[in-house]
């Protein structure tokens, strides 16, 4: 039956190869093979750039052979069988275990469970205790993992903590001396990397987020185009690198610090490379919308022939111009994140727009004729009350109203989902909102939008409760995993109780398990932060490198290269005295 689903396994990844346009083949002879693995379904993970900049990253290098893998959610077959069993490479089909090395991509805590059971499936042990000389090497790196290892740290062998590109010439350097070595040998060699985390050999005083300084020398865009991706034959180019708006319960704008913005040149000449293998483009970024050339840079993508999209756009600097260059290449749904239903609100998560600024954006959308206006919220928010939410609902009557006054049928969707207290942002630290309260004020907004025709999506407080566990969780998650049948919440909630990880605080008493990272941020700025919150202060987005900022302590002071748009910061004396001063 296994032999059966291998398989199966292997046609698939040769259907799905045969789709691509882009991969990259090569013979293993006298190169060292790493599968790169995304623990989800292929769907998920080719609409990832992130895998795709890797991919691309590694396989420039003559000396490496490196091949895509993903993991499925695991289905039962009428039979029983696991048809996810036996994960095999799209290149050359071969089983993660022919590999001396195992790289996993992780983008999203909750995949978790698949890295665990993808392992299993594969025969290889998935904790690395139990492995021997000769067994893989099994690595990860991702926005999961850069503030908090600590939860699958009995199953890595070693983590990248922060962008790869400042050590991957050094990584890939050790990796190849050391792939066939002895275990002890190979991991105190990674342990010699700037921003590699070895758990076998403990914290130290904390491994350094790497980041990179000038985007510019970088390249970060599509290189494998499929039809089996959200974005459809679309190339994906990477406008910008981090986020200095500062909302304060954002994972995002804090460990990609600082903001940093491809120069327009570099990214027509990418948009140019694109468009001759696709007219489809598509600009990513945390702060895409802050860059401070993205209106001129998607109207030449869009006079060279591009269908342009925009992974996401500000509610404070939504230009017309830019819908229509939207508009024309198909784009029908914009989304905005005012993610607080209140002023007072978003005074607090710092998040400062004003209820004007949104009615005004909405207008924008409603002009444009597009087919529908997301609006993403957070319920659960520290020291919320009923009528906040409330005002939420307010707000998103008052948006239909301005949408339908356009007379083009533009669709409002509002999706509220339960904040998750992350590591290395403010609210770090922070009990997250009871299940019930949550689910209290959901029924506030069902109630509101009834009859209204706005259509209100919400996230499950069980799932968001098990979001928090994965996210702030140490070591035992693993273990908790292991014992789960099933990656049911019922499962996930059974062991997490049964190792302790189920209490109002993950990770339990005593320091959190994300001191082993050194994200750059001060632990004094964020305490300030979390002051600031409850006197409903907001602070300023990171200011422009010139003033030599060192008020977060990721740029300590020092100019970096940067293309740093024009903020609404406020007055410049102000700004430049809170940088400076570090308040």
């Amino acid at each position: 039956m296994a032999q059966r689903t291998i398989a199966r396994n292997v046609a698939a990844a040769r259907q799905r190869l045969a789709a691509e346009s882009g991969a990259v083949l090569k013979d293993w002879g006298g190169r060292l093979p790493v599968a790169l693995v995304y623990p989800n379904s292929y769907y998920l993970g080719m609409s990832n750039l992130g895998l795709q900049t890797i991919y691309g990253l590694l396989n420039r290098r003559a000396e490496i052979v490196c091949e895509r893998a993903f993991y499925d959610p695991p289905h039962k077959t009428e039979r029983g069988d696991d048809s996810s069993l036996g994960p095999v490479t799209i290149e050359s089909q071969r089983p993660l275990a022919d590999f001396p090395v195992v790289a996993y991509t992780l983008t999203y805590e909750i995949d978790y469970y698949h890295v665990v059971r993808s392992l299993q499936a594969a025969q290889i042990e998935p904790l690395s205790i139990n492995r021997d000389d000769g067994d893989p090497l099994i690595i990860a790196g991702g926005a999961a993992v850069i503030t908090n290892p600590l939860p699958l740290a009995d199953c890595f062998d070693a983590f990248v903590i922060g962008e790869a590109e400042p050590i991957l010439d050094q990584l890939i350097e050790t990796l190849s001396e050391y792939a066939y070595s002895p275990r002890a040998d190979q991991l105190d060699a990674l342990a010699r990397i700037p921003g590699v985390f070895v758990p076998a050999l403990g914290a130290g005083s904390g491994v350094e987020r790497q980041w990179v300084r000038d985007i510019s020398t970088t390249e970060a865009m599509s290189l494998v185009l499929t039809d089996e991706t959200e974005f459809n034959q679309m190339t994906l180019i990477e406008a910008a690198r981090g986020c200095g708006r500062g909302c304060r319960f954002c994972i995002a704008g804090y460990v990609f610090r600082p903001p940093r913005y491809r120069p327009l040149e570099s990214l027509l000449n990418q948009v140019e490379t694109g468009l001759e293998r696709s007219d489809r483009v598509g600009l990513l970024g945390a702060a895409v919308a802050d860059h401070p050339q993205l209106a001129e840079l998607a109207i030449e993508a869009d006079r060279l022939g591009g269908r342009v999209s925009v992974s996401s756009l500000r509610v404070d600097n939504l230009a017309p111009e830019l819908l229509d260059v939207l508009s024309r290449g198909g784009t029908r749904t914009v989304t905005l994140a005012p993610e607080a239903g209140s002023e007072r609100m978003r005074q607090r998560i710092n998040k400062a727009v004003s209820e004007e600024q949104i009615i005004e954006a909405a207008d924008k959308v409603g002009a444009a004729a597009m087919n529908r206006l997301k609006l993403y919220f957070m319920i659960g928010l520290p020291d919320e009350e009923d009528e906040d939410v409330e005002a939420m609902a307010n707000l998103g009557v008052a948006v239909k109203q301005r949408l339908d006054a356009h007379g083009h049928g533009t669709e409002l969707v509002m999706s509220v989902g339960p904040l998750v207290p992350k590591p290395a942002t403010a609210y770090q630290e922070l009990v997250q909102s009871d299940a019930g309260l949550v689910k209290h004020r959901q029924r506030i907004l069902q109630s509101a939008f009834r009859k209204t025709g706005i259509r209100l999506r919400g996230d499950s407080p069980t799932w968001a409760r098990i979001d928090d566990i994965c996210s702030r969780s140490d070591q035992r998650l693993a273990h908790a995993i292991l014992e789960m049948e099933a990656p049911s919440a019922r499962e996930w909630m059974r062991a997490a109780g049964e190792w302790n990880l189920d209490g109002p605080l993950p990770w339990g008493s005593g320091p959190v398990p994300w001191s082993a990272v050194e994200t750059g941020i001060t632990a004094r700025f964020f305490e300030r932060e979390l002051s600031k919150h409850r006197r409903e202060k907001s602070t300023i987005a990171c200011p422009p490198p010139e003033i030599g900022c060192n008020m977060c302590g990721v740029c300590g002071g020092n100019e970096i290269p940067s293309y740093t748009p024009t903020l609404p910061l406020g007055d410049q004396s102000v700004v430049a005295l809170e940088a400076v001063a570090g308040v």
